[in-house]
């Protein structure tokens, strides 16, 4: 059956195109660093003072590291006979035992920074941050600081030159305990996601229990569409399949605008090919969850979480079904700024892509990421445990068996810690994107390709049955090199860097072996054998028939109300949003009018009968200049028809004064398309108005230059067969499918009638 559409755009682009934003592992060197200004509230590091150097009476900022004997020899005041009261050394960072990491600081003679910094009266600064204004002096190819002036240093600054030690001071935030050996508590949360509660409080009327797949994700939606915060736990019980997901074809269950929400699984509950998709949303907890992992449609992953914080994945299994390169994607993914996580007590089956943490090589905001994977049991599986861009991951505890391609990967920027943890007959434990990767000659190649050098430090870990073609160096590490072209950082990382601000437990790195895969995965919690409550599936009766659709990506019938007779569909990978401002509509939307599948962001409303529709086009921030990003006037019988190319690709402006039409009536099939005739009349700074007419079967598309006095040359098509009512709007995208861009519509006619937003 024909499915038949009417569409009519009008674009005037900006000047200035980007390049669409992809997965690849090549993107641009990073922006070169800049120096700070050298003011209290912006000071130099120790690593920028070589550059700095001749600089007076700026603000210094670092770490108290020791004290010199004299002016030739750097000497740790720790431990040493001779410390000196003239002299302090200052370290980028806490504890550095380095002399050569350290930049000598001149105290003046019987000054009251000297009183408050010097090392023998004050032996407990060693570690403390310091803030000094003083001279930056270069001599003999060394730079040293002098001159201070000013001191601020400590929590406290330094009142006597013999102060009563504190009693019970506070632990330095910029220094974490180290971990503490011991037995790591089974059902306790550690690591980034600490503060996370989920569903705790939620009251009897908001603890429920499904057996039904559809029936939940309706549930989900309602939360989702109502923002809904209130405390709730679910329990899952049976099996959920891919169907019952987002809608048919989309395997995965949206968690999206919304939080406080504890998911549990019975011991025998299944997720057979479907996934969840945790998006803008807060303080999620979900345990003892089986998911057998979903074909990679659509980009389902078993668990994927975009924009989110405070998430806690425990004791779930993730199988793969289907080791074919590409056939899954990832089992729990953290990206586009997550944080606050913690991966625990999971048992990875096979996975091929198990944990992929940043998005992209350009993705740079992904720096904001913080996640913990502790005591996860990764079996037989093949990479990326996690493989993580830009974000910081602590990789504690987890036992790696088999692991075939390579156990840890980091890259662009990214600081991973990976201690404490067993990797049984692993040949590449941990992998790196950094230069140099190997001594010159060497054929060993990175399985993570960029310019840009990852970071990882590792201590503490077990390395069983080494292979004897394990690559060397064994494991791989960087804490120096920062690009490719062998450029290395201004001072090495330390351990220190690495470190999580939270404080932990370690389970002894020799009983991993036998601890993780014994407690991992669905079924080693006590009190989920089954649920405490009767099934109800959240009170939705009925056929638990798929729910409205999301209106942050759907492309089927429905949307989000606007109010006042008002939709906003969104159709795109990145949702769209409309804010009405008096008589003006500012719609912000990604994606492209292509030859299959359409991407866009349309408010709309019903139309009955004969009409003629004009909009003024105020401004239109297109991403490129292509017929593919458009802003105008649309119109079709069925909102969800628009991504499946039974569409009409109408009004593409190519420059500020160029303006299409177009026409689709079968679905994938072949429109009618062409350029629409430039108005006789102009006048100068007038916006562009729009307008498509409809007389029966005849739909006409024209627009004006002179605020509606006169239109262009109109371009009419006969379409038959179209209902009575239609659904008459606004839509646009921005030329990139997954970054956005904005119109702004006013003066919005049908039939003369001015018809307002809000």
């Amino acid at each position: 059956m024909k499915r038949i559409l009417l569409l009519l755009l009008v674009v005037p682009l900006l000047a200035g195109a980007c390049g669409d934003d992809t997965t690849t592992e090549d993107t641009p060197d990073p922006p070169a660093t800049t120096l700070p200004a050298g003011t209290k509230d912006d000071p130099f590091g120790v690593g920028d003072l070589a550059a700095a150097a001749g600089k007076s009476a700026v603000w210094i900022r670092g770490y108290v590291a020791g004290a010199e004997a004299d002016a030739k020899a750097a000497v740790r005041s720790v431990g040493s006979d001779t410390p000196s009261r003239s002299n302090i050394l200052l370290a980028s960072k806490a504890n550095e035992y380095r002399p050569d990491k350290c930049i000598r600081v001149e105290l003046p003679d019987e000054s009251d920074v000297q009183a408050r910094l010097n090392l023998v009266d004050h032996p407990d600064l060693i570690g403390k941050k310091v803030l000094l204004r003083a001279d930056i002096v270069a001599a003999n190819g060394s730079v040293r600081i002098a001159n201070v002036t000013e001191q601020e240093g400590g929590k406290e600054p330094v009142e006597n030159p013999d102060p009563e030690p504190d009693p019970d001071p506070e632990p330095d935030p910029d220094v974490p305990t180290p971990p503490v050996t011991g037995d790591v508590e089974l059902d306790k949360l550690y690591g980034y996601a600490e503060g996370t509660t989920g569903g705790a409080g939620a009251t009897e009327a908001n603890i429920h229990h499904f057996d039904d797949g559809k029936k939940f994700g309706e549930w989900l939606y309602l939360r989702e569409k109502n923002k809904t915060m209130t405390p709730a736990i679910v329990w899952l019980s049976g099996t959920f399949h891919k169907d019952d997901g987002y809608r048919s074809g989309k395997p995965w269950f949206d968690i999206k605008r919304t939080g406080n929400l504890t998911i549990n699984g019975t011991n025998d509950f299944l997720m057979e090919n479907v996934g969840f998709f945790i998006n803008e949303s807060s303080n999620i907890i979900i345990r003892n969850i089986y998911i057998k992992m979903p074909k990679a449609d659509d980009g389902a992953d078993g668990i994927s979480m975009q924009e989110s914080n405070n998430v806690w994945v425990d004791h779930c299994t993730f199988e793969s079904i289907n080791q074919t390169k590409d056939y899954e994607d990832g089992s729990c993914d953290v990206t586009h700024q997550t944080y606050n996580v913690t991966v625990s007590w999971c048992h990875f089956i096979k996975t091929q892509k198990s944990c992929l943490v940043g998005h992209s090589n350009s993705q740079t905001a992904d720096t904001k990421i913080t996640v913990t994977f502790h005591h996860n049991f990764f079996d037989l599986s093949s990479s990326r445990h996690p493989r993580v861009r830009f974000g910081r991951a602590h990789v504690y505890n987890n036992y790696f068996n088999q692991v075939t391609t390579y156990g840890v990967g980091s890259a662009y920027g990214a600081m991973v810690l990976v201690e404490d943890n067993c990797f049984e007959g692993v040949k590449l434990p941990t992998d790196i994107c950094t230069y140099p990767a190997k001594p010159s000659g060497s054929s060993w190649v990175s399985n993570l390709t960029g310019s840009v050098a990852g970071y990882l430090y590792e201590r503490g870990n077990l390395f069983n049955n080494k292979p004897a073609d394990a690559t060397s160096p064994y494991p791989f590490t960087n804490v120096e090199y920062k690009a490719y072209n062998g450029e290395k950082i201004a001072t090495p990382y330390t351990y220190d860097d690495f470190k999580p601000a939270y404080n932990y437990i370690v389970d002894p790195v020799g009983r991993i072996a036998e601890i993780v895969p014994s407690a991992s995965g669905v079924g080693k919690l006590t009190g989920y054998s089954a649920a405490p409550k009767e099934v109800d599936n959240g009170g939705i009766t009925g056929g638990g028939t798929t729910p409205d659709p999301d209106p942050g990506t759907d492309p089927t019938p429905g949307g989000s109300d606007l109010g006042n007779g008002w939709t906003l569909l969104s159709n795109g990978t990145t949702a769209a949003t409309a804010v009405c401002n008096g008589g003006q509509l500012a719609l912000t939307a990604c994606g492209k009018f292509e030859s299959g599948t359409q991407t866009l962001g349309f408010v709309y409303r019903e139309v009955t009968g004969n009409f003629v529709a004009t909009a003024q086009v105020d401004s239109f921030s297109a991403l490129k200049d292509t017929n593919q990003a458009l802003a105008g006037l649309l119109v079709t019988p069925d909102a969800g028809t628009i991504s499946t190319g039974d569409f009409i690709h109408a009004m593409a402006a190519r420059s500020l004064t160029g303006f299409y039409y177009s026409n689709r009536t079968e679905a994938a099939g072949k429109g009618n398309k062409g350029a629409l005739g430039a108005p006789a009349a102009t006048t100068e700074g007038a916006k562009p108005i729009v307008r498509l007419e409809r007389a029966g079967d005849k739909f006409t598309a024209s627009y004006s230059l002179d605020g509606g006095a006169t239109f262009g040359a109109e371009k009419s098509v006969s379409i038959s067969g179209l209902p009575d009512k239609l659904l008459i709007g606004l839509a646009a995208n921005s030329g990139d499918s997954k970054k956005t861009s904005e119109a702004v519509f006013s003066n919005v006619k049908i039939n003369g009638q001015a018809v307002a937003f809000e």
